[in-house]
Order: C-alpha cells, then sequence, then structure tokens
C-alpha cells in the first residue's frame, strides 16, 4: 500500500513539471508576440510618420518652387523626427543643340500629349537672385516619340539651345478639353495693353484666370506660346468690339523664347488649347527604424509668374 502512495507522488512530482513547463512556453510565447507586435507597430508608426515628413518635403517644394526655376532639396533636410529629399526630373549629362536624344534621370510619370508624343520643356534662366517678373527666360521645347529618343527640337516657337547637365526636364502638354477659338484676329507685337484689343475669344470659361495658352493653326508659320494674366468680358474691359478676352491684366507673346515678341498674325477662327509645364517631383522621408519609407510622387504645377514684362 504505502509503495503504491509512493508511486502516485512521484507521478505527480512529473505532471506538475511538464504542466510548469507546458505554462512557460505559452508565456514565453505570449511575450515574444507581444514584443513582436509592440516593435512591428513602432515601426508601422514611423513608417507614418515617414510619409506625413515626405508631405511636408512636397509641400516645400510647392513653397518654394518659382517657374522655370524649380528649387528642390537635394540634400536632406530635417523635419520633426526624420528627414526629407526633393528629386525632381534632370538631364544626366549636357544636351547639344542637335542631340536628338535626351539623357533623363528619372521618366516615371511623363505621359503623351494629345498628339501621342512625348513633350518636355527644358529652360534657362538669366537674372540673380531668383527669378521675377521681368527676367530673361529662354526655354526649349521638345518632342520626341519616345521617352525620350528620336526627339525634334525647337518645337513651336522656341529655338534648340544647348542644355547643361542638371537642367530640370518639365513636363509640356495641352488640355484639348480646354479650347476655344480667337474671335479676332492677334496681330503680330500685339501685347495686351493700353487701349488696345485683349486676346479676344469666343468663350472664356474654360481658362484658369492666368496662364498659358497654344494658339495652334497648321497653316502658320508658328504655334504660339502666349502667357496671360486676366480673363474679362464685355467692350469695355476688352476692346474693340470684343465681348471675351484673355489677358486683361497683360500678355506675353511667344513666351518661352525669352525675347516676348509677337510672331506671326493669327487669324480669326484659330485654335486655342489651355497649355501647362509640369514638374515631376517624388518627396521622399525618412524616420529611423521605420519598416517603409515614405515616397510621395506628385506633378507640380504652380506659382507661375509671367516670363518678361508685357
Amino acid at each position: 500500500m504505502k509503495h503504491k502512495l509512493s508511486n502516485n507522488s512521484g507521478f505527480s512530482i512529473v505532471a506538475t513539471v511538464m504542466i510548469m513547463m507546458i505554462l512557460a512556453l505559452f508565456a514565453a510565447a505570449a511575450v515574444s508576440l507581444i514584443t513582436t507586435a509592440a516593435g512591428t507597430g513602432i515601426q508601422e508608426e514611423r513608417g507614418t510618420q515617414a510619409f506625413y515628413i515626405a508631405d511636408g518635403g512636397m509641400q516645400y517644394t510647392l513653397k518654394k518652387n518659382t517657374y522655370p526655376d524649380y528649387d528642390t532639396a537635394a540634400s536632406s533636410i530635417p523635419l520633426g523626427d526624420g528627414s526629407f529629399t526633393v528629386t525632381v526630373p534632370t538631364l544626366t549629362s549636357d544636351a547639344a543643340v542637335g542631340d536628338t536624344s535626351l539623357s533623363v534621370s528619372s521618366t516615371d510619370g511623363f505621359t503623351a500629349a494629345p498628339d501621342s508624343s512625348y513633350w518636355t520643356l527644358i529652360c534657362g534662366v538669366t537674372g540673380t537672385p531668383r527669378p521675377t517678373v521681368g527676367m530673361s527666360f529662354d526655354c526649349e521645347k521638345i518632342s520626341c516619340t519616345s521617352k525620350f529618343s528620336s526627339c525634334t527640337r525647337g518645337r513651336d516657337s522656341t529655338d534648340a539651345a544647348a542644355h547643361p547637365s542638371n537642367s530640370v526636364v518639365m513636363m509640356y502638354s495641352w488640355d484639348t478639353g480646354k479650347t476655344t477659338t480667337l474671335a479676332q484676329a492677334l496681330v503680330p507685337g500685339a501685347k495686351c495693353t493700353g487701349a488696345s484689343p485683349k486676346i479676344c475669344v469666343t468663350d472664356t470659361s474654360p481658362f484658369a484666370d492666368s496662364g498659358f495658352i497654344r494658339i495652334y493653326n497648321a497653316t502658320e508659320n508658328n504655334i504660339e506660346d502666349v502667357f496671360y494674366d486676366g480673363i474679362g468680358s464685355g467692350t469695355g474691359t476688352c476692346g474693340g468690339g470684343c465681348t471675351a478676352c484673355l489677358g486683361t491684366n497683360g500678355c506675353t507673346r511667344r513666351a518661352f523664347d525669352g525675347n516676348g515678341n509677337g510672331t506671326v498674325n493669327h487669324i480669326s477662327g484659330t485654335a486655342i488649347y489651355q497649355s501647362e509645364f509640369s514638374v515631376l517631383t517624388t518627396s521622399t522621408g525618412i524616420v529611423p527604424g521605420s519598416i517603409l519609407t515614405g515616397n510621395i510622387k506628385r506633378v507640380v504645377q504652380g506659382s507661375i509668374l509671367s516670363l518678361k514684362d508685357p
């Protein structure tokens, strides 16, 4: 009888030890899971911080850019618990006048214009400090059948020019949904000043209050880019029997060539499109210890200034 009790006591001790070991394993696993979850949560939180820091870098670019000289954060700039860098597509090597291919740091985000070609706008600027109204700009529009080869240089009212490495490569296009026609001829040299008629059109509703237009007539010698400031209606505002007009506060002819001179006579009925240039900006936010790097890509269009006093 005593022998049986001794055996049962030994079994109980072994069972108790095994149960304790199993409970210890469960506890260790639970602690490990909690620790891992906490660490992952912290990393994800830091990843979210990185994203918002990247957004802050984008806001930095929006505040700092001035057409066509875009100021970007090429080196890391501290913000909050991390930092950000901002990059834009640039030439990675010099582009000579006769080059038909461009070497660009990034082609992401470039889309074809309505004519199925890839259009770029590369600008040089004369004058310091940063560009202001009245400074001279010299930009070249280039169209390519792909990104960016088989290119035609000096498109529309621009001239082919040499561009150094690191020049910002902007995307150029026009909106076929935002269009109207000239209601009166636009003669060479007309600058939307004084009592002379402004850019007289049949409808101003599709257009922004200020910006760029592309005057397009395939039979004319030049397709002209014009910067205009202000839209209006009525002969008192537009002048010369015109009931709707662009450029009530002035306009700049051949806006991208640096000279601001009028070109050919644009006849009544010529098509006008709202045109646009875009900087394909990437802002990257970094927070130490995050799983992800915050990365935002966005088209930047803003802070448009007239290229030359009208």
